[in-house]
């Protein structure tokens, strides 16, 4: 991957150790209404894109409960204690070998935008990127779209980046879009279920940027 130009870093799961959390606040809304909660086992298992699925496969009743509503009650849950979520360990040691290896760098991620940028720059890392691009709304449907934007904006070929992701989505958004992949374990969905898409696994951020050369 030495032509690789630019690194797109998802961020919920990627960077951002987190989660924890989105278990932990829909457990919340489990228990509020007398369901089972979820294990970190069976979180990951059923984690998916777009979440309107998840939420499907969890056992809510989207007709009696419209996803939206429900969604609007993850994301109050979630950033009434998004501070609690910390980046994982290597992720500034590897934005910054990135930076001074001379690679752009940007975010692409489901979260929604606004709330990337307040929660990038109170995590001190503006500097880093060359652009954020989040989901212009709170239902994480997929990023293929901005994806593109943002290779239209940087003005170079998709096959001179790489989309650094933890769910099987990120696969697909590369794929889609022409991208290289490789996908780091231990965010939202099982490493068995990542290399079952056939890409590049790597178990940190840092050994990802190694495999980049």
């Amino acid at each position: 991957m030495k032509e690789v130009r630019h690194i797109f870093w998802d961020w919920n799961g990627t960077l951002l150790d987190d989660a924890w959390l989105c278990r932990d606040v829909m457990n919340g809304m489990l228990r509020a209404r007398g369901m089972e909660p979820l294990t970190p086992e069976r979180y990951r298992e059923i984690f998916d894109f777009p979440v309107s699925r998840y939420y499907e496969r969890i056992g809510f009743d989207l007709e009696s409960e419209t996803f939206e509503v429900l969604g609007h009650e993850f994301i109050s849950g979630y950033e009434a204690r998004r501070h609690e979520a910390r980046l994982y360990a290597d992720a500034i040691e590897a934005l910054t070998a990135t930076e001074k290896g001379g690679r752009g760098q940007s975010i692409l991620s489901a979260y929604h935008h606004d709330t990337l940028v307040t929660l990038v720059r109170d995590h001190g890392l503006d500097d880093f990127f060359h652009d954020l691009h989040g989901h212009e709304d709170i239902y994480a449907v997929g990023k293929t779209p901005q994806g593109r934007r943002a290779l239209e904006a940087l003005g170079i070929a998709p096959q001179e980046t790489v989309l650094i992701g933890d769910t099987v989505h990120d696969a697909e958004v590369a794929e889609e879009l022409g991208m290289h992949c490789i996908l780091v374990p231990g965010g939202n969905q099982p490493e068995e279920k990542l290399r079952a898409v056939g890409v590049p696994v790597y178990d940190s951020r840092m050994a990802a940027l190694a495999a980049i050369g």
